[in-house]
Parts: structure tokens; C-alpha cells; sequence
């Protein structure tokens, strides 16, 4: 008899941004897409300190070079919006 399992959905988390770096190097850089700025974005999930790239988002640099707190919509795997 064949069991299904359910796909465990992923916990959308706020997350708060801790350093926020425009990307130069291309091997960070989606190929797909390598016409467009990237940053790398380093970020608090739950206990643990994750990185992940994302596209250049001018407001979102500005707030957090200003000192402005920023936040970004994460889950497990990465994130998901800025």
C-alpha cells in the first residue's frame, strides 16, 4: 500500500537584515539575469545567521545604509521578498 506524505510547507519568517553588501563578483551572480545588480544580504532566521543574494533594491539600500531598521520576508531555504 502506497503512503502519501505531505510536502512540509516552509515557515515564513520577518527576518532582520544584518549587513546588506552590493555583489562584484560574478560568481555570486544569477547568469540568467547578470545584467541586473545583485546584493548580498545577510540575515537573522530564527537562531542562525543566513546569507543569499537577492536583486538590487534601491529603497531597501538606502533605508539600511540611512541606519534604518530593515526587515525581508525569508523562509528556510532563502529569501523569499525585500
Amino acid at each position: 500500500m502506497w503512503r502519501f506524505s505531505r510536502k512540509e510547507k516552509p515557515h515564513y519568517r520577518q527576518c532582520s537584515v544584518i549587513d546588506l553588501v552590493i555583489v562584484s563578483d560574478k560568481r555570486l551572480i544569477n547568469p540568467l539575469v547578470c545584467h541586473q545588480a545583485h546584493m548580498l544580504v545577510t540575515y537573522q532566521y530564527a537562531d542562525q545567521r543566513m546569507s543569499d543574494t537577492i536583486l538590487f533594491d534601491h529603497a531597501l539600500y538606502e533605508r539600511f545604509k540611512s541606519g534604518q531598521s530593515c526587515q525581508i520576508l525569508a523562509a528556510s531555504d532563502g529569501v523569499i521578498q525585500s
